[in-house]
């Protein structure tokens, strides 16, 4: 039996109420009660896994929503917590507080994340030298942290004291000249902690949230709707690295001391750990691990000696290898599903269905014009498209076709910005877009759909399509109308709540056109888009292509010439990256250069 009220499952209720305001107030008010029953040990180290927990958001933000598999995590904490032991002891004397120590610490970090972040973002390392250049990031601040032992090294009155550590004053507020407490240090670190986990699940239930959920999930077909992926990833890792100052500033603030082993490799693997054991998908999770892993942690380490660690690995392996989702995943599957709707069967059947014209606005949104010029791209020693110069007119639809290896792909690359040309120009109107970046010229009017169907699997239909258009529009409820209109006339209402990847292949193929068109191209680039389709379905994209034709300026990378003659556009063939062959396709299949290149020499000859 699934546990659910309506279509919402208990469990998701649960956590939105543990997420929400009320949720963390009452929190809260158990944490409280709790320190009250406990004596000052205790409520110590409550409250350095309570700062752990900020630590673990910080970290399923940055991995778990935005996919960035990260190590500097706990280097951003380090720098946080330095930060906050050097501004406190200097301005404490001044101001008469150190609660600014903790706001300039979370900025350190900030900028700290924000330095790394160009490099590995704009510098489109992949997701492997991420992790190795925060890691080898926090191994540098342990090296020199470790090295500042002698007196001179100091900023201000601080004294950064190298491997013995660095001592700071407690957390002080206006109010409070003597410092906070113990038991009031713990609620403070648990208040922060609950506000910034609801701040997070508000920002990510926001346009800029589903935003980076895209990202995560499909980077590529993000980048194709016209969003800058490097930015979105570039602003989640700063938030995740102020997210992890605060937490370090904390520490600092309740432990009145920090050394450089929070640079070392043991903090930056276990603040991975929490994230998998507790879920890195959810907020929540994060929160779990901690609440797991800790108390097991100091069990082990009181009672196992050296074992501790090599029985927490263990655990550690068996939950990645059995629960790779984390324990919060495994119960939401649980409670979340859901028995078979009726109907579905019949959703199931690849049955392709479009009724009318595309509820596409054409304010504002003239179709255009798309040229090349003289376009060569060279790999080494190999010409891959030779001097290339076409004119794709406005509101027609053009075919590129050409047998393997002739160049297809090559110029689609060069169109969309995967390439850039080794010569030559191309535009959009009278704006030369050769060298823009792709998010940029999608924004410009290109919209793209590859040969392999992309999509975000693991986002429902109507998911896919806001996103798409929200691209273009900006507006939440602009983009909700257009979702809706978009899921309608792709006859696809029915599938609107399920997951794409439950789609056929061939309805992920009609989404992602869907997609394409969500975003209000100018021009669209199709490559190969019947690839793996039957006939019917073949036939039904022929027909909505036509009626795009009267909307944008349509351009297809077909091989299959039974589909390009049924479009009945002009048609160009390419062979060895320079163009063979223009016309229609009966003059195209009366050329006899086409023949011999098709079917070789001998069958031209006899003809």
């Amino acid at each position: 039996m699934t546990l659910t009220r309506g279509t919402v499952p208990l469990f998701g209720r649960i956590r939105r109420v543990l997420a929400s305001s009320p949720g963390m107030l009452l929190i809260t008010l158990v944490a409280a009660s709790v320190a009250g029953a406990s004596g000052e040990a205790r409520v110590q180290q409550l409250t350095t896994w309570a700062v752990y927990g900020l630590l673990s958001l910080s970290l399923v933000l940055v991995w778990g929503k935005a996919g960035i598999f990260s190590f500097a995590q706990g280097a951003l904490f380090g720098i946080g917590a330095y930060a906050y032991g050097v501004a406190a002891t200097d301005l404490l004397p001044v101001t008469g507080e150190s609660l600014s120590a903790v706001l300039a610490a979370a900025f350190a970090a900030a900028l700290a994340a924000a330095l790394i972040g160009y490099f590995v973002f704009y510098g489109r390392l992949g997701e492997l030298p991420v992790a190795v250049v925060t890691l080898a990031f926090s191994l540098l601040l342990l090296t020199v942290m470790s090295s500042l032992s002698d007196p001179k090294y100091h900023i201000g009155a601080a004294a950064l004291g190298g491997y013995n550590g660095l001592t700071a004053p407690v957390l002080t507020v206006p109010g409070a000249p003597d410092g906070l407490g113990v038991t009031a240090l713990f609620l403070v670190v648990v208040a922060v902690t609950a506000l910034v986990a609801v701040g997070l699940r508000w920002l990510l239930r926001r346009p800029f949230g589903r935003v980076v959920r895209a990202t995560a999930s499909n980077p590529e077909r993000t980048e194709l709707l016209g969003y800058d992926t490097r930015r979105v990833r570039l602003q989640v890792f700063v938030l995740g690295g102020m997210v992890a100052g605060l937490a370090g500033a904390l520490y600092t603030a309740s432990s009145l001391y920090i050394d450089p082993s929070v640079f070392g490799l043991a903090q930056s693997a276990l603040v991975v750990v929490w994230a998998l054991v507790g879920g890195r998908g959810s907020l929540l999770g994060g929160l779990v691990g901690v609440a797991l892993v800790e108390p097991l942690t100091s069990t082990l380490g009181g009672v196992g000696g050296d074992y501790g660690p090599i029985i927490l690995g263990v655990i550690l392996i068996v939950v990645v290898l059995a629960l790779p989702g984390g324990l919060v995943s495994l119960v939401e599957r649980l409670l979340r599903r859901r028995p078979r709707r009726e109907g579905d069967e019949s959703a199931d059947r690849t049955v392709l269905a479009i009724a009318g014209d595309p509820p596409l606005p054409r304010e504002d949104r003239e179709p255009a014009t798309l040229t090349t010029h003289g376009l060569s791209k060279r790999f080494g020693g190999l010409l891959a498209t030779d001097d290339v110069s076409l004119e794709f007119t406005a509101l027609r639809i053009h075919s590129i076709v050409g047998p393997n290896g002739a160049g297809k792909s090559t110029l689609f690359s060069l169109l969309v910005g995967r390439h850039r040309p080794t010569a030559g120009t191309i535009h959009v109107d009278d704006v030369d877009i050769t060298h823009l970046p792709v998010a940029r010229r999608a924004r410009l009017g290109l919209g793209i759909k590859r040969q392999v169907s992309s999509v975000y699997l693991d986002s429902t239909v109507m998911e896919n399509l806001w996103t798409a258009a929200y691209a273009d529009c900006r507006s939440t409820a602009a983009a909700d109308e257009r979702a809706r209109d978009m899921v309608t006339w792709l006859g696809l209402s029915a599938r609107a709540d399920d997951n794409a990847s439950d789609l056929a292949h061939g309805h992920r193929q009609l989404l992602e056109i869907g997609m394409v068109l969500a975003a209000r191209p100018k021009v669209v680039l199709l490559d190969e888009p019947t690839a793996g389709m039957t006939r019917e379905e073949s036939h039904l994209v022929a027909e909505l292509i036509k009626t795009l034709s009267s909307y944008c300026t349509v351009v297809v990378v077909e091989h299959d010439m039974e589909f390009i003659r049924e479009l009945g556009a002009p048609v160009t063939v390419l062979h060895k990256g320079a163009v063979l062959a223009r016309g229609s396709i009966e003059e195209i299949r009366a050329d006899k250069r086409v023949l011999s290149t098709y079917l070789g020499r001998a069958h031209a000859d006899a003809s």
